[in-house]
């Protein structure tokens, strides 16, 4: 019977398969696969800023880097509607973006010079200053346990850096600035986050950010060919879609076995580093990364574990 559609065959699972098996699996094992592809889209920028390096400013990379993020909200919210993108704060995503806009073009300028591996591994340090700004600014107190982690953290920079042994150049400087910009606009986040939805926050970060790199990107563009177009959609699509991957699998599971994942980053990295541009990273850089993880992830384990003791104190009884 011309026309028909053939029935699927018994061997052949209903196309709803591959979701309903996922839909079983306990949310954690979810935020375990979740976490891990996100770490290899991550994984994807490092690769793209460097393969743009080679003809764009790295104030150009951060713009299309935010144009893609705000295109792709607004493009997701026209959908629902644009009311989520109200904001009371603006002067707060002002000087948020700001501090993500100056670390941002550090990062991207740093990673067209340094290996990516090494890139990575000094980054990992974001966290410490997270803690240290937070002390600092908010006046959280944290006791010794966490005090030595930051500690053992910053010994295992040191580790990677090696100073006195090799020369430390201002790329690797400019990574570790644009890991404490980074750590302040988390700090305003901290503020941010209690009126704002998480779709606005990241809105008006690529909004102001392409426009504190509008300017520049004018006066300097540089003419976009067609070997830029794959490491443009590298950076754009999987920057963009890398966070919302990491934001439903922390509905999942505790922050704390989210962060155990992050370290995928740098062999993830370290195979697109090796297999693109040739780089192979030295054992410095393993240890030390294992080092300042290590530090970080207990960090994130201590504050979840404080946190959930916090809501048991606050949970009335009856």
């Amino acid at each position: 019977m011309t026309g028909a559609h053939p029935s699927p065959s018994p061997d052949q699972p209903p196309p709803s398969s591959v979701r309903s098996r996922f839909g079983v699996l306990s949310p954690v094992v979810q935020a375990a696969i979740l976490s891990t592809v996100a770490m290899i889209v991550f994984s994807v920028v490092p690769p793209s800023v460097r393969a743009l390096s080679d003809t764009m400013e790295a104030w150009q990379i951060v713009f299309i880097r935010a144009g893609f993020g705000v295109v792709g909200i607004v493009s997701y919210l026209s959908w629902s509607g644009l009311h989520e993108l109200k904001s009371r704060q603006i002067g707060i995503h002002l000087i948020r973006s700001t501090f993500n806009f100056v670390g941002m073009v550090m990062w991207f300028w740093a990673l067209g010079l340094v290996e990516l591996a090494k890139g990575i591994a000094i980054h990992f340090t974001m966290p410490l200053f997270i803690t240290l700004f937070a002390v600092l600014f908010l006046r959280e107190s944290v006791g010794l346990r966490r005090i030595g982690a930051m500690l053992v953290g910053f010994a295992g920079i040191m580790i990677i850096l090696r100073p006195g042994m090799i020369e430390i150049g201002l790329p690797e400087l400019a990574i570790l600035g644009s890991a404490a910009l980074y750590g302040g606009a988390v700090i305003y986040l901290k503020v941010v986050v209690r009126e704002e939805t998480p779709l606005a926050v990241t809105f008006y970060t690529n909004l102001f950010m392409g426009l504190w790199c509008l300017v520049p990107t004018y006066l300097y563009w540089a003419p976009i060919d067609t070997n830029d177009i794959l490491p443009i959609l590298g950076l754009g699509i999987c920057g963009l879609f890398a966070p919302f991957l990491v934001a439903i699998a922390l509905k999942k599971a505790d922050a704390s076995i989210i962060a155990a994942f992050d370290f995928l980053r740098l062999p993830f990295t370290a195979m697109f580093g090796f297999a693109l541009f040739g780089e192979v990273p030295d054992q410095f850089v393993w240890i030390g990364a294992t080092v300042v993880f290590a530090s970080t992830y207990y960090i994130a384990r201590r504050e979840t574990k404080l946190a959930a003791d916090a809501k048991q104190v606050d949970k009335p009884t009856r």
